[in-house]
């Protein structure tokens, strides 16, 4: 009687097991979208920008993929085909279908498609991705990155607009120069902003057409008749970005820049900051800032997405009363703003009292009218829109986010699509290949099963 009771216990309690699972199964599988993210760097997780671009689609958008069929590309198109399906998940305006290029040659022609590409189309609206350009290699093993969510998206953003913007970037002064921004110009270029480069003294005005005009670094002064300028097409409703850059003569050497800072309720410290705590492993000289309450970096703060600063200039905010200003940027409070700019070049720095300003130190505001609408950001740091230093951290959102507000477009401060980084080809040999073959069919089955006819031996003996 006891063995039949405990044998009938084993039988119940292994059928609740079983209808528990099947009960989770089912719950799982009702819940619309749902899915557990456990891949290294969330791959397959969209970004914040790519949900807000599905989230606003216009109408419905027929996406085309033809991938070639081979051997060679059977991980490739895997990856375009997982990237389609979770766009796909997300919004039910997107009809997406899949065909192989050879197989489908008419159809390619018909789209003008003659190599692996996805086709975007809504209504006379049409975009073409290369599927050849969403993949980067990064080594001889085999090992490459593969950019496909920032393009897609990207291609839905502007399929459904065909306004163009332009940005004026201010040369003549040895700023950092579009050839050495080419990543900002490329992500501006996806948002369908155009970037000039225009230079003062030759052209005498700044655009009228240019939403914003940026100073990104200049190492001389502006002139008296260039500030005028700047100041004319500023009255006129235009916006400005104001990025300061390491200058071992920048307290006598900015004399006008500093006014026009000042114009907006901003003044230089004509210091730069050293920052024991928030930095980086290069060093004190590289900031990781912490986040002021701003449209501009709120999303970048609840993601804990923080910059990469070097050699940043400390700025200040004056008493005014015509411009909100909010601070951005700030170091920790175990942080100085050095004015010993030569002991600084000579790896000698410390903080003195009377002369170098304490932390934590302001390093850029946004100058908003009294109405809230944006006019001016100045920063106190440079190297983040230039190539070597733009994909560090949170440097590409911080910088894309300040010209978007400035741009007024509140829909794009937003957190960008990642690079999937390292995916990993793995070749086996043959004898390697049947290795795991055996062991993942066999050995281990074949384990479990023996464990458990000794668990069942032992019961039956007890």
């Amino acid at each position: 009687m006891k063995k039949w009771l405990s044998r009938t216990n084993s039988l119940i309690l292994s059928a609740a097991l079983i209808g528990i699972f099947i009960l989770l199964t089912l719950f799982l599988r009702s819940l619309s979208g749902f899915q557990l993210d456990l891949s290294a760097g969330k791959q397959y997780t969209l970004s914040d920008q790519t949900l807000t671009a599905l989230k606003n689609l216009g109408g419905d958008v027929r996406i085309i993929a033809f991938t070639v069929g081979t051997s060679a590309n059977q991980r490739l198109n895997q990856d375009v085909s997982d990237m389609l399906d979770e766009y796909k998940k997300h919004s039910s305006k997107l009809k997406i279908e899949q065909y192989d290029l050879n197989q489908e040659p008419a159809l390619a022609q018909q789209y003008g498609v003659s190599s692996a590409s996805i086709v975007l189309e809504q209504g006379e609206q049409r975009r073409t991705i290369d599927i050849g350009t969403l993949f980067r290699a990064v080594d001889q093993e085999g090992n490459y990155e593969f950019s496909g969510e920032e393009q897609l998206t990207s291609a839905l953003m502007t399929l459904s607009s065909a306004e163009k913007h332009k940005v004026a970037f201010l040369t003549g002064h040895e700023e950092i120069p579009l050839s050495s921004m080419t990543s900002l110009n490329s992500a501006l270029q996806q948002g369908n902003v155009t970037a000039e480069e225009v230079q003062l003294n030759r052209d005498g005005a700044v655009p009228e057409d240019a939403e914003v005009l940026a100073m990104i670094g200049p190492q001389r002064d502006i002139s008296t008749a260039e500030l005028k300028a700047i100041r004319t097409y500023l009255g006129n409703g235009g916006k400005l970005l104001l990025a300061l850059g390491f200058n071992q003569e920048m307290k006598s050497a900015w004399t006008n820049i500093d006014k026009l800072a000042s114009d907006y309720g901003v003044s230089d410290l004509h210091a730069v900051t050293v920052d024991n705590t928030q930095t980086s492993t290069l060093g004190p000289l590289w900031v990781v800032p912490g986040f002021g309450d701003h449209d501009i970096t709120r999303k970048l703060s609840e993601s804990n997405l923080f910059p990469m600063l070097s050699l940043s200039i400390g700025v200040k905010a004056e008493e005014q009363s015509k411009w909100q200003l909010t601070s951005l940027l700030q170091s920790s409070d175990d942080s100085y703003a050095e004015t010993n700019i030569q002991g600084l070049l000579n790896n000698e720095t410390e903080y003195n009292e009377g002369q170098d300003t304490k932390g934590p130190v302001d390093l850029g505001f946004a100058a908003d009218t009294q109405e809230g609408k944006p006019k001016a950001v100045i920063l106190g740091t440079s190297s983040l829109f230039s190539d070597t230093e733009f994909m560090n951290g949170g440097n590409r959102d911080f910088a894309l986010n300040t010209l978007n507000y400035l741009r007024e477009q509140s829909n794009d401060l937003t957190i960008r699509p990642r690079q999937q980084q390292n995916y990993e080809v793995a070749y086996l040999t043959p004898v390697q290949a049947r290795s795991v073959f055996v062991i993942a069919v066999a050995v281990i089955p074949l384990l479990f099963a023996a464990v458990g006819l000794l668990l069942w031996w032992r019961r039956r003996k007890a």
